[in-house]
C-alpha cells in the first residue's frame, strides 16, 4: 500500500492531489475529485501510473500535469 507523502487541496475542497511513495520507494502521484452522492474521493486521472524517483519530481510533475495545482499550490 503507498505510502501518502503530501496531499494539496483546492481551494473549494472538491479536488485534491495525493503524492506517494510505494514499497519500492518509487513515487507517484493522483488527482482526486470528492464526489458528494458518492461521499468518496474517486480518481479523475490516471497520473498514478507514472514512475517518480524523488518526492521532489513527483510534485514538480503534479503541478505541471494538474491546471488548478499549477495555480493554487
Amino acid at each position: 500500500m503507498p505510502s501518502i507523502k503530501k496531499t494539496f487541496l483546492n481551494s473549494d475542497g472538491t479536488r485534491k492531489v495525493e503524492v506517494f511513495q510505494r514499497a519500492d520507494s518509487t513515487f507517484g502521484f493522483e488527482e482526486l475529485k470528492l464526489w458528494q452522492e458518492e461521499q468518496a474521493w474517486l480518481p479523475v486521472g490516471k497520473y498514478s501510473i507514472a514512475i517518480i524517483d524523488s518526492l521532489e519530481r513527483a510534485i514538480k510533475e503534479a503541478k505541471g500535469r494538474v491546471a488548478w495545482l499549477s495555480h493554487e499550490a
